[in-house]
């Protein structure tokens, strides 16, 4: 890490009283939208200097003009200016963005971070950055986690080479109120070739240093450049505030100690200390009305006190006249006046204060006209703590209004904000009691709808589709509720249910997807399986594709007997006869297997074969023997034209036919004819035709020698045949193996061999193979070892970002997790690692209430289950008012 300037000065273009005001161009806020590809910054100079050039720098900020441009001409894309407050990070930063402006060929992106400059989030700040290099935030909105995603793609990727050079600066990032602490999520972490970013902050070196690992640079890639106040004599030459010159006069505590006592010599200075420390709270200017909401008093006697009071308090305070918002001339005076006030008697009816208006403005959000709580409430809950209960508010249709992109984007701030705070409980609980699972799902559903919302955008047009959404949302809600009544008690689970099938009996008749009727119908009995079965029929012959092949399957299983040879032949008319169209995968029930078994009979000759092939597992006993002899009356060679198709008839296969499938061993998996050859008694030639036809490719090898050797008794198993070919093997091809063979390889490899080879994938490359390995190991691995499995897996899940793919696998292990375990997941992953967020994706999906319901049960018990479900009934509420 190299370290510049040990002293800089101030620029001397400042007037007394306004010398702290950020140079930099008070960036629009993010409802004024502004779209540019250049930052638009001006410069506070003399007025008699029209250019940069003429500005008048002390010989200490020569320096550190010097140490940015040695910076600007070598590598290394970071500079981060620190030093005490006022000592000129913002002037340096201004020249900087000025001299940048006025080249060719370089796009710069600038925010001045603070509360006078009304940027104090890590969302607006970032979203004010992807502004200015040419994104659209606000179609739709996004919440943060999208914003830091798209931002960090966009600078680790850099430009081209025809594209301008990108120049990032950050002023005053430390008073951000929630930039996070975590390198790992820092949108600046890493930058491409083209693309350089400057940030200052407040303080020493120890601070500059935290700072750098906070940002996630590394030492070698970052320059540090400490600028070091003014000397008394140029802070008076230059009409510096005293405070800020090296020595200060003690800084800024002791202007605010000498005011406070001036104010307490006054008839009327207690209320004058008392504006002082509302203001001081506040996270951005306050207008007349902000403070007449605090002060519960009318606007005009706002107006009043702040013209009889702020003028007497002008060495803290500024006032945009005329009638304009009030700040403290820098974040300094503003920290040192709340500092000063914290822990006495008016600090805590500040906060009384503050959590009034919040109240009554999160109450009626209709009713409330001071938009500085529309837009800092949960922020002022947040950062003081506040119980979870009392910002779900924040998650209720009344405040999650889309009335503009701009106010879905202010809502998704806010409970994004909430969702931290259920985070911060959650870490303290270490389990999820069912408040917070309820409070977590209630807040992802107002997550999701405002998501969904900012997609149709009914603002913009009266013609919007919301009824869509909605519908898909009561399926996604009521196939929810499927998944978690599998998660309670008997006595539990009827109650459950009965939800699901509320939502269904209202709308189900309209859904698009005949799986989530098939479900909903699966789960029923009597006249409502019935009734759910025909509406799934209705759909998947409204639908394109396998999906309607599939619904038709699935639907015939759930009517009666001769209704269902009639849609299992509409199926297979759909179908047009061929096999995997029919039959995709296992999981076919029997009745639908029955019923396509009769109707295929009319098929030619191969594809009944096949078709048969791919029934025969789901066929009761009796069909099944009949199903074999037909195959085998059926049999030519050759006739199956996949392995999936041979691997399910090999467990049926007579002797003769046995000695057929031999012969075409190239269509026949060696794994599946050497588990049936073992079956009856023919051990040593399973083993030589696996090691035989298997001894070309390794990894072929270690699978088919793992497929039979589970089925051998212990003794007689292939262990050391196993171990040398996982010799053979890479990391990541043994990780897979283990994934696809837990029980086997835990047999053959051993426990503790095959935990510490699944867990010994660690190239990023490999982080799903590892997660589904670790999670699978959690259920084959003896009882003592599972927890440790599953502990190892959600850390891999965490190392690996939280991969969307592969919390499926995760799910799996759920039931060896810890509480505290399964807590932080579902606190970190629900709707969050979705990758695409809906009111649909809160409850069905990747990283839905549906896939996690196993995991609600693990970190809360059946309490937490229930309460979710009671959510996922109440989540009802959002899109209710569309007629569908």
């Amino acid at each position: 890490m190299r370290s510049d300037v040990r002293e800089a000065g101030h620029s001397g273009a400042r007037r007394r009283g306004e010398g702290q005001e950020g140079p930099i161009r008070r960036l629009q806020g993010l409802e004024q939208r502004r779209r540019t590809p250049h930052a638009e910054v001006r410069m506070h100079r003399k007025e008699e200097e029209g250019s940069p050039v003429a500005v008048s720098w002390t010989e200490g900020e020569e320096r550190a003009r010097e140490a940015i441009e040695r910076w600007r001409a070598a590598p290394g894309s970071a500079c981060l200016l620190h030093g005490p407050p006022g000592a000129g990070k913002t002037a340096l930063c201004t020249r900087l963005i000025a001299e940048a402006g006025e080249r060719t060929g370089v796009c710069v992106a600038a925010v001045q971070v603070g509360r006078a400059s009304r940027f104090v989030s890590e969302q607006e700040i970032l979203a004010s950055l992807l502004e200015q290099l040419g994104d659209d935030v606000l179609h739709p909105p996004r919440d943060v986690l999208k914003l830091r995603s798209d931002l960090q793609n966009r600078l680790a990727n850099g430009q081209d080479e025809d594209e301008p050079e990108v120049l990032i600066v950050l002023d005053g990032l430390d008073e951000c109120v929630d930039w996070p602490r975590d390198a790992g999520v820092s949108t600046l972490r890493v930058l491409g070739e083209r693309v350089r970013c400057v940030v200052s902050v407040a303080g020493g070196d120890a601070d500059a240093h935290a700072w750098t690992e906070r940002l996630g640079w590394k030492d070698c890639d970052v320059r540090l450049i400490e600028v070091a106040p003014p000397s008394p004599a140029a802070a008076e030459a230059r009409a510096i505030p005293s405070w800020a010159a090296a020595g200060g006069n003690a800084g800024p505590e002791a202007l605010a100690a000498e005011v406070e006592r001036d104010l307490r010599l006054l008839e009327q200075g207690a209320v004058a200390l008392e504006v002082l420390s509302v203001l001081a709270r506040a996270l951005a200017p306050l207008d007349p009305e902000d403070v007449a909401e605090l002060l519960e008093i009318d606007d005009v006697a706002a107006l009043g006190l702040m013209r009889a009071y702020v003028p007497s308090l002008g060495r803290l305070l500024r006032w945009d006249e005329p009638m304009g918002a009030v700040r403290f001339h820098h974040e300094a005076l503003r920290g040192a006046w709340e500092q000063r006030s914290a822990g006495r008697d008016e600090a805590e009816a500040v906060e009384a204060r503050y959590r009034g208006a919040i109240a009554r403005c999160t109450a009626e959000p209709s009713r409330c006209r001071a938009t500085y709580f529309r837009r800092h409430a949960s922020a002022h809950l947040a950062l003081g703590g506040a119980p979870v209960t009392s910002m779900l508010a924040f998650a209720e249709p009344g405040w999650v209004e889309a009335v503009s992109a701009e106010a879905l984007a202010g809502a998704l701030l806010d409970l994004r904000r909430l969702r931290d705070r259920i985070g911060e409980e959650v870490e303290r609980c270490r389990s999820l009691p069912a408040s917070l699972a309820a409070a977590l799902v209630r807040c992802a559903a107002a997550q999701g709808a405002a998501a969904t919302l900012g997609d149709a955008e009914p603002w913009a047009s009266p013609d919007a589709d919301l009824v869509t959404p909605r519908l898909d949302a009561d399926a996604a809600r009521a196939l929810s509720l499927l998944a978690l009544a599998a998660e309670v008690s008997l006595s539990d689970r009827a109650g459950v249910l009965e939800r699901a099938f509320v939502i269904a009996d209202r709308m189900g008749a309209r859904w698009s997807s005949p799986s989530a009727l098939i479900a909903v119908a699966e789960a029923a009995d009597g006249e409502r399986r019935t009734q759910y079965a025909r509406a799934a029929l209705e759909a998947a012959r409204r639908s394109d594709g396998e999906d309607a092949v599939r619904g038709l399957v699935a639907a015939a299983g759930l009517l009666p007997e001769e209704e269902a040879l009639g849609v299992a032949a509409e199926a297979i008319a759909r179908a047009g006869g061929a096999p995997p169209a029919l039959v995709p995968g296992p999981g076919v029930s029997e009745a639908s297997a029955v019923a396509l078994e009769r109707a295929s009979r009319s098929l030619p000759a191969l594809q009944r074969i096949r078709v048969l092939a791919r029934l025969l597992s789901g066929l009761p006993a009796e069909a099944r023997a009949r199903a074999v002899q037909d195959i085998e009356r059926l049999w030519v060679p050759w006739c199956f034209e996949n392995k999936e198709e041979a691997e399910a008839v090999a467990p049926y296969l007579s002797e003769p036919l046995l000695e057929r499938a031999l012969e075409e061993v190239p269509i026949w998996p060696v794994h599946a004819l050497g588990a049936r050859l073992v079956s009856v008694g023919r051990e040593d030639e399973a083993r030589a035709l696996v090691l035989r036809w298997a001894g070309s490719i390794a990894g072929y090898r270690a699978d088919a020698l793992l497929r039979l050797g589970e089925g051998l008794p212990p003794g007689r198993r292939p262990m050391e045949e196993v171990r040398a070919v996982f010799e053979e093997l890479a990391p990541e091809e043994r990780c897979r193996l283990i994934k696809e063979h837990p029980s086997a390889s835990v047999a053959l490899l051993g426990e503790e061999a095959a935990l510490r080879i699944a867990d010994g994938c660690v190239e990023p490359s490999g982080s799903y193979v590892r997660i589904g390995a670790l999670a699978r190991l959690a259920g084959a691995l003896p009882e003592p070892m599972r927890a440790e499995a599953a502990r190892r897996a959600v850390l891999a899940f965490g190392a690996g970002g939280h991969d969307a793919d592969a919390l499926g696998e995760l799910c799996a292990a759920a039931p060896w997790m810890s509480p505290a375990d399964a807590a932080r997941l579902l606190s970190t992953s629900l709707l969050d690692d979705s990758g695409i967020s809906s009111l649909a994706g809160v409850f069905q999906g990747w990283a839905s209430v549906a896939q996690l319901a196993g995991v609600f049960r693990r970190a809360g018990g059946e309490e937490a289950v229930l309460a979710v479900a009671e959510e996922v009934a109440f989540a009802g509420r959002w899109l209710h008012g569309v007629e569908c």
